[in-house]
């Protein structure tokens, strides 16, 4: 009997949750399984849908919660997936919501967590109060939980409460665009230097302090350009900044990677990430990286001294040591854990956790 899986985004357009879906769901339809993906805030400028996979339009951008609400009941109340499984915070609580009205007669209910959202400060004490209160009180309700990486998984099990059988660290399939990995090389100060910055240009990725580190990196590194891979409300101010060393702002670009100086040194400043696939990219293609400790679910995507180095505390001068130490950096990762964050090997141990939850349940 063919196993339905229901995958729930608000769009197929964006970031890495929409990634790893339409990722998932791909590989998924290719082993038999029939898939759906449900969009509750579609956008009229949406992508074609994997192979093989039914995309229901739910509700649309602009709708409201309401309607992104009644949209997951319908779904329950109609003729569900064995598994439904939503895959970012709004639409866990949305769909847990949903699951416990129906009471009896629903069918597994999976939430996916992707970010680390108890460390970030851009929201007030009473929000996150609440917030927190929610995770606590519907989590656990949940028939399976999704984490993006270890640190994810530890935070929400604690304070959530979450029982640890129905936890499970599923691998991103990070490495789904990469084709190609190429020699290894070590920056080379003589070259000059290429800091790479990948992500969007908005305040909790810190773009700003990017340029921090690079001022002060400059000082004793030839220091040749700065790229910031990535599109958002900072970009324009960053544009016009005016440095001794170039500073280039291409927007986002899918395959950012590609095509990078040898040498070249990935800077990651951002307050906080659940996993962030652009380490694992960029050390495919032998590009050390460098990333804070202090980001936490970051450490399941570096091998410090290997593929990169972390900045210990969040400092600059912190960051300005690790990113000389990684110039030092010949990136040749091992190629069994590079394997660990390609597509085949995540939905190997995504089909591990929907078997073992429908069993369990």
């Amino acid at each position: 009997m063919t196993t339905r899986v229901a995958f729930v985004i608000p769009s197929m357009l964006g970031g890495g949750a929409e990634f790893v879906t339409t990722t998932w769901a791909q590989e998924l339809v290719d082993r038999s399984y029939q898939v759906e993906i449900i969009l509750l805030r579609a956008r009229p400028d949406e992508p074609e849908p994997p192979r093989g996979v039914d995309v229901i339009v739910g509700a649309h951008l602009g709708d409201g919660r309401r309607a992104e609400a009644r949209a997951i009941e319908r779904y329950l109340a109609s003729d569900p997936a064995d598994i439904v499984i939503s895959m970012m915070t709004r639409a866990n609580i949305q769909l847990l919501r949903a699951a416990r009205r129906r009471g009896g007669g629903r069918p597994i209910i999976g939430i996916s967590e992707r970010n680390m959202p108890f460390a970030e400060k851009n929201h007030s004490a009473l929000h996150l109060a609440a917030r927190n209160l929610a995770y606590r009180y519907y989590y656990p309700r949940a028939d399976l939980f999704i984490a993006i990486s270890h640190s994810v998984g530890a935070a929400f099990s604690v304070l959530s409460g979450l029982d640890s059988e129905k936890v499970w660290v599923v691998p991103n399939p990070a490495l789904g665009k990469v084709h190609d990995r190429p020699s290894p090389s070590a920056a080379s100060d003589a070259a000059g230097l290429t800091l790479v910055v990948p992500g969007r240009l908005v305040d909790k990725k810190r773009p700003m302090l990017a340029v921090e580190i690079a001022d002060r990196v400059c000082e004793d590194v030839r220091l040749e350009r700065v790229i910031f891979f990535g599109d958002g409300p900072l970009r324009s101010d960053i544009g016009r900044l005016e440095r001794s060393y170039v500073i280039e702002t291409p927007g986002r670009v899918e395959r950012w990677f590609e095509g990078l100086p040898p040498g070249s040194v990935c800077l990651l400043p951002s307050e906080v990430e659940g996993f962030a696939n652009v380490l694992l990219e960029a050390s495919s293609q032998g590009i050390a990286c460098v990333v804070g400790s202090t980001a936490y679910g970051s450490s399941d995507a570096i091998i410090p001294g290997v593929t990169g180095e972390f900045a210990r505390t969040d400092g600059v001068d912190e960051y300005v040591r690790a990113v000389r130490a990684a110039m030092t950096l010949t990136v040749a990762p091992p190629a069994a854990w590079l394997d660990v964050f390609g597509t085949s090997a995540s939905v190997d141990v995504l089909e591990r956790a929907i078997h073992g939850t429908m069993q369990r349940s």
